[in-house]
């Protein structure tokens, strides 16, 4: 049983800072409405995009009459150098944005918070060594990763994902290394040893309940930060394939002729910014509730 005095930084509590900021933050209603619309675009994409085949990526028998042309009521973001219709393009391009975040910071967040709560439970060697892992893979940029690992199993999004995770799980594992320490002085943590419970189950029972609140926060706050990764994976072409429907492929198909039709590359781009902001300021906002102490000057604007 979780002690009394830790039971507001349980997973269960993080309602109740949902339910605060939501009260108490305009950054927050902001954000959640940002992120909402753009899930359900990407909930919806596949059933609504106007040209479903060109969003694949399939280019159009009338290549040559439909390539660059500007927005207009026929395409209403225009289309690309190869006549797609980039509104249907742009709209699946937000179910693989989503896809990406959630498998990278949820594999990142599941074998950082392993790696770094045990080290801080038993200390000693182990946890020395695995620091030194941990601080090895935070000096790895995932766009280095990322091109051996194309190189190996070719383009597509387990290479985005391998390459990332395997450098933000050291993030994670740094951040619940940290919490979990003071957690594990606490006095609950201490009665449990005394009483015999076996080290696995204080760890799981007390350490990752107390520790997963503020380390969940952080990857909320984190999703824009592996939007931003990704779609420079993707736009410097080491991760999905030239006609995969992903922000950063768009973006970068649209970069040869950005004088010419600059709203290929500039729309996706608007939709990485807008995406990646809606995530900074719940984060942000969930962060505040949860340690006051952190709240930013310019709240004061909102």
């Amino acid at each position: 049983m979780i002690a009394p005095s830790q039971r507001s930084t349980t997973l269960g509590g993080l309602s109740y800072y949902l339910t605060r900021a939501w009260k108490r933050s305009a950054r927050f209603r902001v954000g959640v409405v940002i992120v909402s619309a753009i899930t359900v675009l990407a909930f919806l994409s596949p059933f609504v995009v106007p040209y479903p085949s060109e969003g694949w990526g399939f280019v159009p028998i009338n290549q040559t009459v439909e390539a660059g042309q500007p927005p207009s009521l026929a395409h209403l973001f225009g289309t690309d150098d190869k006549g797609r219709d980039l509104l249907s393009r742009v709209l699946l391009g937000s179910s693989t944005a989503l896809l990406q975040i959630v498998l990278v910071v949820g594999l990142s967040l599941a074998i950082g918070m392993t790696v770094g709560v045990f080290a801080a439970y038993y200390k000693g060697a182990l946890d020395t060594v695995l620091n030194y892992i941990i601080e090895v893979f935070l000096a790895l940029p995932a766009i280095l990763i990322a091109v051996p690992l194309r190189m190996v199993f070719g383009p597509g999004l387990h290479v985005v994902v391998m390459a990332m995770v395997l450098t933000w799980w050291a993030w994670y594992g740094r951040v619940a290394n940290v919490y979990a320490r003071s957690v594990c002085e606490m006095e609950f943590v201490t009665l449990s040893k005394l009483s015999g419970l076996p080290g696995y189950k204080i760890i799981f029972r007390h350490v990752l309940s107390n520790t997963s609140p503020p380390v969940v926060v952080q990857a909320v706050t984190d999703f824009g930060s592996v939007l931003l990764e990704a779609s420079a994976i993707n736009f410097l072409g080491f991760g999905l394939p030239p006609d995969y429907p992903d922000w950063g492929v768009i973006a970068q198909n649209g970069f040869y002729y950005i004088l010419k039709m600059p709203w290929i590359s500039l729309i996706p781009g608007l939709f990485i910014l807008i995406t990646a902001l809606g995530f900074s300021l719940v984060g942000d906002a969930l962060r505040d509730e949860l340690d006051p102490k952190l709240r930013r000057r310019w709240r004061l604007w909102f």
